[in-house]
């Protein structure tokens, strides 16, 4: 009777181990962006106002030839399946806050692309400070990556994710999040 329960018992955890692997699919297809995506940072703080906060609230382009400024602003190692990118960071280096958007060449590698992006960003690039909330996301063909120390108040981050849902639409693949 234990054999029979014990085998039962794995079957159960078998099937619950592939629902969970399954990932988030969208329910429709989602088209890729069509805006520019310097505009759309003015759109994300319209959207969500991070109060006090002095950022520059049009998006910055990054050089895309300069693998240094492609690691700071992303994490990625090289600017490979990016068609361009995009920073907002605070007036003031010593406040930790970026958001950074890249628009891919290749949507394909969209979950790839963001999670290099999240495993690669150095939230301590700022002298003296942390962004302890990072959330790296996607839609088609963009990716979001927002960072901010909580002490610059609580839920920037969140609230970044679902202003980028309400101007971009739906999210595809999963929500990378820390803090």
């Amino acid at each position: 009777m234990k054999r029979i329960a014990s085998i039962a018992l794995v079957l159960v955890l078998l099937v619950c181990s592939f629902a969970a692997c399954g990932g988030t699919q969208p329910s429709a297809e989602v088209t890729p962006y069509e805006g520019a995506i310097a505009e759309l940072v003015t759109k994300l703080y319209d959207t969500y106002s991070l109060g006090e906060l002095p950022v520059f609230t049009e998006g910055v382009p990054v050089d895309l030839a300069d693998a240094d400024a492609v690691f700071a602003y992303t994490g990625l190692e090289s600017a490979d399946g990016i068609a361009e990118a995009v920073f907002s960071e605070t007036m003031m280096g010593s406040q930790a806050y970026s958001l950074v958007i890249v628009k891919l060449s290749d949507t394909a590698k969209a979950e790839e692309i963001k999670s290099a992006m999240f495993n690669g960003i150095n939230t301590r690039k700022w002298i003296c400070v942390e962004a302890d909330q990072l959330r790296v996301v996607s839609s088609a063909d963009l990716v979001m990556l927002v960072m901010a120390d909580s002490q610059l108040g609580e839920g920037h981050a969140d609230g970044l994710v679902e202003a980028f849902k309400t101007n971009v639409g739906e999210l595809t693949g999963e929500v990378l999040s820390r803090g």
